[in-house]
């Protein structure tokens, strides 16, 4: 082997190492950025979710209290 592919295989080698030492980082917090932010998004459409079944809830149960006729309660006249 000569001189010259030794010295680029090591060079590759020592240039890898670098690449792979700044850039592992980067693609770790780009993964956990995404993560975070999918999270965060599942999150917000189950809050929204479960803010629209409430409405729901709420406007059925309204519609049927005025649906029921009111009967006072109390002494009768007859």
């Amino acid at each position: 082997m000569s001189d010259l592919r030794k010295s680029l295989g090591l060079g590759g080698v020592g240039v890898l190492a670098i690449v792979c030492c700044a850039g592992l980082p980067l693609i770790v917090a780009a993964g956990l950025s995404a993560a975070v932010l999918a999270w965060a998004g599942g999150v917000a459409v189950g809050v929204i979710a479960l803010g629209v079944a409430v409405a729901l809830l709420v406007l059925r149960a309204r519609r049927r209290s005025r649906a029921v006729p009111f009967t006072a309660r109390g002494r009768s006249s007859t």
